[in-house]
């Protein structure tokens, strides 16, 4: 296709205002993508607020935030009349819940039509034991094989979905969760003395740090394992540590359980998370369930922070990118998790090589996407 690309994304969720990783990723996405080529963005409705001119994209807040959008037919209609007005020739699907209009949208409309994993769904479902994951299973295999294009935020799960839906490799692209700098930011000044006085620490104390939506069942599973086995084995290897755990809607009886440890402190969700990446001594990223890449330990390691995580956790993360920076200990090893802490505090300072931007950054994970774009059929 010679002419120029002008895409419409439909974002079947709510990502704005951005907080989460997921919704930092999305809105980074598009924005990037923005700068590059025209963009039309039909979503839900945001959260709160937002100033439309404050994006590289032209916002339209298309669908209410009700469970039905995800199969509501006229959409349709107003997606057609949108990519008429717009003179689209490319559709973007962030992740696979309306996937049902792809192949309308190719082969009924004839446009182009590329989708963004940021997980392997199915398997993400499986892995929290859903009864259903076999019917998503064939709903995600059906929408990636109708798209041109399926682009994955890690290589792990580029390579299992080639296999697990029977992709083309040629029609796969790696997009990994970036970061808007290319090269390591200032730290925030004074950022551990910050810290110390926000929440009365004594000075000589270790800070650990976990932060993520919480929410979710699989980070509110790492904090009790933090809580847990976790917080045991730090117990004999430390005298004064605090752990400082960031993120919204924590379950009610974890912070029960978090009020009666001395050791942990609850700090609900913060606006500036740079100056906790920024103050501490080490990123905890116990994960042990779930898909995709873990947006939290790529900002961690942006900043050029350590970062100490279970191989899961580490899934999707280029480890030969990090240098020093990222440590991976084996799930449910906690007291190899622990020594690794020892060591790597122990250890020489963290190092991130600069090749981490070369492959993490937004600015160039976009032009591989523009290249990839233009060699469609």
């Amino acid at each position: 296709m010679g002419t120029q690309r002008r895409i419409l994304a439909i974002i079947s969720y709510p990502f704005l205002p951005a907080t989460t990783g997921g919704e930092i990723s999305t809105l980074n996405i598009l924005n990037f993508m923005g700068k590059k080529m025209p963009l039309t963005v039909f979503t839900v409705e945001p959260y709160k607020p937002v100033d439309k001119n404050s994006f590289s994209f032209e916002l339209i807040f298309g669908m209410p935030f009700k469970a039905w959008r995800y199969l509501n037919p006229f959409y349709l209609i107003a997606i057609h009349k949108l990519i008429k007005s717009k003179n689209c020739n490319t559709i973007f699907f962030d992740q696979p819940w309306m996937g049902w209009m792809i192949p309308i949208l190719r082969f009924v409309f004839g446009k182009q039509v590329f989708i963004r994993s940021n997980n392997i769904e199915y398997l993400r479902f499986k892995s929290m034991n859903k009864s259903w994951w076999s019917v998503l299973y064939m709903y995600e295999k059906l929408a990636y094989l109708s798209a041109n294009l399926v682009i994955f935020v890690s290589d792990i799960d580029q390579n299992k979905a080639i296999v697990e839906f029977g992709l083309s490799p040629d029609k796969t692209l790696l997009t990994p969760y970036g970061v808007p700098h290319n090269q390591l930011p200032e730290k925030v000044l004074n950022a551990r003395e910050i810290l110390l006085n926000r929440y009365r620490i004594n000075a000589d104390a270790k800070l650990f740090l976990f932060f993520a939506t919480l929410s979710y069942k699989p980070n509110a599973e790492a904090v009790e394992l933090i809580c847990g086995p976790l917080l045991e084995q730090l117990r004999l290897r430390f005298g004064n540590f605090k752990i400082l755990i960031c993120g919204k809607n924590l379950d009610d009886e974890i912070q029960k359980q978090i009020n009666t440890l001395p050791e942990v402190i609850y700090c609900g969700f913060v606006e500036d998370i740079e100056t906790y990446i920024d103050g501490v001594d080490a990123m905890f990223n116990p994960i042990v369930s779930g898909g995709g890449i873990k947006t939290k330990a790529v900002d961690t390691l942006a900043r050029g922070q350590r970062v100490i995580s279970t191989r899961t956790g580490a899934e999707g993360i280029a480890s030969d990118y990090c240098g020093n920076c990222l440590q991976i200990v084996e799930d449910f090893d906690w007291e190899g998790f622990a020594d690794q802490v020892v060591d790597s505090l122990n250890g020489a300072a963290p190092e991130l090589p600069n090749r981490f931007f070369e492959r993490y950054s937004w600015p160039g994970i976009i032009q591989v996407l523009q290249d990839k774009l233009a060699q469609l059929q």
